[in-house]
């Protein structure tokens, strides 16, 4: 009686995914494209929220990595996010964003001598690129990652 019932869950999941899928053929486009994680992880649409403990991997998963260091009550901070996450979207494929509270990351903030926020940290290939200070216009910022990392 058990394997009956195992062949039925198994034949209900098959069919199940026949129905998901679109049959034994490809994938219909536009279910693939939200099945593709690899896509959604490697190149996310909106920053990813990093920490000290977080950095060193994120780094070795996300290349270029551009890195938006902020802290606490930092309205210029405040400003840039917006923009930061506009980009992130604008760039999703090319360039992943992240953002990292320098309140609560000293280890990070010290390695890469973070003194003033906003700051940007511009990664290629996991190294350390361009530091840049200060909230800019969209278009400056733009100019200042593009050109850091050679894809102007």
């Amino acid at each position: 009686m058990n394997s009956i019932k195992a062949k039925a869950a198994s034949l209900t999941a098959i069919v199940f995914m026949l129905l998901v899928t679109g049959g034994v053929g490809q994938l219909n486009p536009d279910l693939g494209a939200d099945l593709n994680s690899s896509v959604r992880l490697i190149f996310p649409d909106t920053p990813v929220e990093l920490f000290d403990t977080t950095l060193d991997s994120a780094l070795k998963i996300h290349s270029p990595l551009v890195v938006d260091c902020w802290e606490l009550g930092c309205w210029p901070c405040q400003k840039m996010e917006t923009t930061i996450d506009q980009m992130a979207s604008d760039f999703k494929g090319r360039i992943v964003f992240g953002k990292l509270c320098t309140d609560f990351n000293p280890v990070t903030t010290g390695k890469y001598k973070v003194s003033r926020t906003p700051t940007l940290l511009i990664f290629n290939n996991g190294t350390l690129v361009y530091k840049h200070v200060g909230n800019y216009p969209r278009e400056e910022l733009e100019h200042i990652i593009l050109t850091a990392l050679h894809m102007r």
